[in-house]
């Protein structure tokens, strides 16, 4: 026997998420629930009041290079997926083959966790949608907090990212109708 949710307002919610595969489980497109409202915040306050910068950055199973050209677009739109879940504001980022840098902004309600498990996770299924097994990460994730003054060179340093790592710049696929 298959448990139904009877309550209206469920029953909105698991239609609304079976509708957005591509989002991880337990999470409504556009919003987080996990993240709970801070009674002394307003919502919807910009993100500069607080200026709270990070810069993170996770990598593949192995560091093997498998995020090619049609994997890094999968990428890019997953991190604008979570950005848009959790409130979290992407300044800079790059998609190498083996790792992601994104330098962000959050405000202090926000867990960088959650932005983090849903980026990683509805980037490995879309790009795993196209071919099985193409992007695996590897556990967890570095994340290091930056202070406003530090935060332009922090973006640079992720700018030149592609001039550090040429060898690690996401390649076209070969794979037919890729791109």
């Amino acid at each position: 026997m298959v448990w139904m949710p009877t309550d209206p307002q469920r029953i909105g919610s698991l239609a609304r998420l079976l509708m957005n595969p591509g989002l991880a489980p337990g999470v409504i497109y556009g919003r987080c629930p996990v993240v709970p409202e801070s009674p002394g915040l307003r919502p919807g306050s910009d993100d500069r009041g607080y200026q709270m910068y990070a810069h993170v950055t996770w990598h593949t199973w192995k560091r093997v290079g498998c995020v090619d050209a049609a994997a890094a677009i999968d990428v890019r739109s997953a991190v604008a997926s979570a950005c848009q879940a959790t409130g979290v504001r992407v300044f800079r980022d790059a998609v190498l083959a083996n790792h992601v840098h994104p330098v962000v902004s959050f405000r202090p309600d926000i867990r960088l966790s959650d932005f983090v498990r849903l980026a990683k996770s509805v980037a490995a299924t879309r790009a795993n949608r196209r071919v099985t097994g193409t992007v695996r990460w590897a556990r967890g994730y570095f994340v290091t907090t930056i202070h406003k003054r530090d935060l332009s060179r922090a973006t640079r340093y992720v700018a030149d990212q592609f001039q550090r790592h040429p060898d690690l710049i996401p390649r076209n696929s070969r794979r037919p109708g890729m791109l």
